[in-house]
């Protein structure tokens, strides 16, 4: 409920030389006239605010400014415009929020066919050998096959095969290489035995629900998650080196989109030198708290031996204890991927299957294209348990599956069972959650599957139960799939659900690569059925906040785009609707425009455990707001909250100091 509280709020300073009587200082700024979103408590809403040097003095009503008035007071008349506390980001990978200068596709959907010229000229200049990599590959939105190029290994193998080549995908867990790149594969011992059906029933036999494969069994490029590392790509997330300059670019974006504190969601003891250097050479104009991400797979003595919990603990202590003591900058958190996602490739024959943890096996739809416009469609569904399947999983030979195809009108992998997987072993995930918490390290956890959002709760429970008096917080990221009985331990564990709400926007499209492996979809109509589990459980926002959780925000970027785009992600969050067919996913979901501004500001803070400094516009606060020039209260009152994707930050604050703005 908001209040429209307007009476004078004052901040009275006392001088600590001595026993003089207290003062009130006088402001050096006083903004008048406007729509002031204060995210206090009462979600109280003002027309005046005074700062001086880096702290509000008050907020209130342009009347209860004037004893803060003084000779050298600078009054600036907003003119109906609206300020906002400077926003909390609290899932963002910042080395990947700038350009690069590598191949970039820019999250643009290409056919396999467009693929190979567009691909072409960024081989000039390398040499012989050298790998190509190619960044902000979408996976989800394009990559229609052809007949001359029936996969992605086919189309980049028409790209070339003189070089090895990796597409990354734009959600930091697809990715999709050529034959040349294949034959680099090496086993946990080192030896280079090259990525084939052979190899995949062998060797890489752990990898198998995360290799693409064709009708025969081979790999058809596609390499997800862990398997991307099987064939040694130089640099995985394709990020640049972090140095000065780059984080200066970084800065400058925060700034231009209102942002003024973040959680880096996963930064390697590399990158977090590299911004902390930069952090001391001159001080950020945000508030960055770190999550700690290492390669668990460096933390095994032997290939085959578990993961040592300690040793990655006590990494992290050390860096910790290296980087103390810098401005604006803390490492108090790590990261952990419990899973990986829930989309699955229906351009693939057999269609690839989301690996995203989930409670119940995904279903196995036959899809098929539309020869003109290439949209995608269910033609049936196998089922699994049939005797024709149970049959078909006997089978070995490629001609017996050949004839199992003719016969049936599947192919024999498509009667496999999965429910997902978790990214490493449940005993490392769930005994990290507990050292990290014990040794007072905040835990954010990825978590995208329902299965995967239990496990993280379980854990979570089990480290509280544990260490009852641990200072650390507890969160996690997306939560895409959450069964209802899990709804209301968030707000019992004190967990924070960090949403990318831009994620929900009902795109047919994108929805096509999820539902039909969640639910029996039909037609289009059916990704909307309000009784199917995906439609109603995928980014529950509006019940977590009903049953007493914290609702957060993080945009995830570069997943999807670059552009943090925090406008965007508050409409979503609102309206939940694709603007151009006017779709809703879930209407019952959606939150009111106050509480997404609260999981953007006030709520982000608490997770990062800076709520007494910021997060809201309150007195003796940091001065960290942004002046928009957009009514957004005014918007969601006349009912056009889906125009608040187009608000545009005329200024950003920081400190008391304008970092950005062009006024």
């Amino acid at each position: 409920m908001l209040s429209r509280a307007l009476g004078p709020i004052l901040l009275v300073t006392i001088s600590l030389a001595g026993c003089q009587e207290p003062t009130v200082s006088m402001a050096e700024k006083v903004f008048t006239g406007g729509t002031i979103y204060t995210a206090d408590s009462s979600q109280s809403v003002v027309s005046a605010m005074a700062i001086s040097g880096d702290q509000i003095l008050a907020t209130g009503s342009d009347s209860s400014m004037a004893a803060l008035i003084g000779e050298h007071t600078q009054v600036i008349d907003l003119q109906g415009k609206m300020i906002i506390p400077g926003l909390h980001d609290v899932h963002i990978h910042l080395p990947g929020i700038v350009e690069s200068d590598s191949c970039d596709l820019a999250s643009t959907p290409y056919s396999l066919e467009d693929l190979v010229p567009r691909l072409k000229p960024c081989l000039q200049g390398l040499d012989a050998g050298e790998w190509l990599s190619v960044d902000q590959w979408s996976y989800t939105a394009g990559n229609e096959p052809s007949e001359r190029l029936p996969t992605v290994r086919a189309a980049l193998d028409a790209v070339s095969t003189e070089h090895p080549i990796m597409l990354l995908g734009n959600d930091g867990h697809h990715g999709a290489v050529n034959s040349y790149a294949l034959a680099l594969a090496t086993d946990k011992y080192g030896n280079q035995v090259g990525l084939s059906a052979e190899t995949l029933a062998a060797e890489f036999v752990d990898f198998i629900a995360t290799v693409g494969v064709d009708a025969s069994g081979e790999p058809n490029g596609a390499l997800n998650e862990d398997a991307r590392k099987l064939v040694n790509i130089p640099n995985l997330w394709g990020y640049p080196a972090v140095d000065n300059q780059l984080v200066s670019r970084i800065s400058d974006k925060l700034a231009a989109n209102g942002i003024t504190s973040v959680l880096d969601a996963a930064l390697t003891s590399k990158d977090i030198a590299g911004f902390a250097s930069a952090a001391k050479d001159s001080s950020l104009t945000y508030r960055m708290s770190v999550a700690f991400y290492a390669d668990f797979e460096d933390y095994r003595p032997q290939p085959d031996a578990a993961i040592d919990v300690d040793a990655v603990v006590a990494d992290m202590q050390n860096l910790q204890a290296a980087h103390r003591g810098i401005a604006n900058f803390k490492l108090d958190t790590a990261k952990i991927f419990i899973d990986g996602v829930t989309e699955g490739n229906p351009h693939s024959h057999p269609p690839t299957l989301p690996n995203a943890a989930s409670l119940k096996n995904y279903l196995q739809p036959v899809f098929s294209a539309d020869a003109e416009t290439g949209a995608i469609s269910v033609q049936s569904y196998v089922d699994t348990d049939s005797a024709a399947c149970i049959q078909g999983r006997r089978l070995s030979s490629a001609a017996d599956k050949k004839a199992f195809y003719r016969e049936h009108g599947f192919l024999v992998a498509q009667c496999t069972q999965s429910n997902g997987l978790l990214e490493k072993e449940a005993e490392f995930l769930y005994n990290y959650t507990l050292a990290l918490f014990s040794a007072g390290i905040n835990v954010h956890s990825h978590a995208i599957g329902d299965r995967a959002v239990r496990f993280a709760l379980d854990a979570f429970e089990a480290a509280r139960k544990a260490s009852p008096n641990s200072p650390a917080n507890l969160s996690m990221a997306h939560a895409q799939l959450i069964d209802p009985e899990d709804i209301g331990r968030f707000a019992e564990l004190n967990v924070y659900p960090t949403f990318t709400y831009g994620w929900i926007e009902p795109d047919v499209g994108y929805l096509m690569t999820v539902s039909p492996f969640l639910d029996q979809i039909k037609s289009v109509e059916d990704l909307f059925d309000p009784s199917d589990y995906g439609f109603s459980n995928s980014y529950p926002a509006g019940s977590i906040a009903a049953a007493g959780g914290v609702l957060t925000a993080g945009s995830d970027a570069p997943v999807d785009t670059r552009e943090p785009r925090p406008f965007f992600n508050l409409e979503k969050a609102v309206t939940r609707q694709q603007d151009e067919t006017g779709r809703v996913y879930n209407p019952a979901e959606k939150i009111s425009l106050a509480d997404a501004l609260d999981a953007y500001t006030i709520n982000g803070a608490k997770m990062l455990q800076n709520d007494q400094i910021s997060g809201s516009l309150e007195a003796g606060k940091k001065a960290d707001f942004v002046i928009l020039d957009t009514d957004l209260l005014a918007l969601e009152a006349a009912g056009n909250a889906h125009q608040i994707s187009a608000t545009q930050v005329l200024s950003t604050w920081f400190d008391g100091r304008k970092i950005y703005g062009a006024d």
